[in-house]
């Protein structure tokens, strides 16, 4: 549905607010982009790794769980910090 005018300052109006929004999506994007970058991280990557892995090790014993994970926790911190 198109709009319609009845003068030049609410065609400015509503080009002035479009412009508002695109540049208010341009920077959405960019930080969106920002924070994906952030993710693939290596401590990041190392943090997920260990979520994924210590969720699956609970199920098999408590002490053996920690063991791994805490071996694991060490291994990371020193290769990815």
């Amino acid at each position: 549905m198109k709009p319609k005018y009845s003068s030049y300052e609410e065609i400015n109006r509503d080009l002035k607010i479009l412009k508002v929004e695109k540049e208010l999506d341009f920077h959405r994007v960019f930080q969106s982009f920002d924070q994906l970058k952030d993710g693939f991280t290596p401590y990041k990557l190392a943090t997920n790794t260990f979520g994924a892995v210590s969720s699956v090790i609970k199920g098999s014993g408590g002490i053996q769980a920690f063991l791994i994970t805490s071996v694991l926790k060490i291994i990371f911190k020193r290769f990815f910090k």
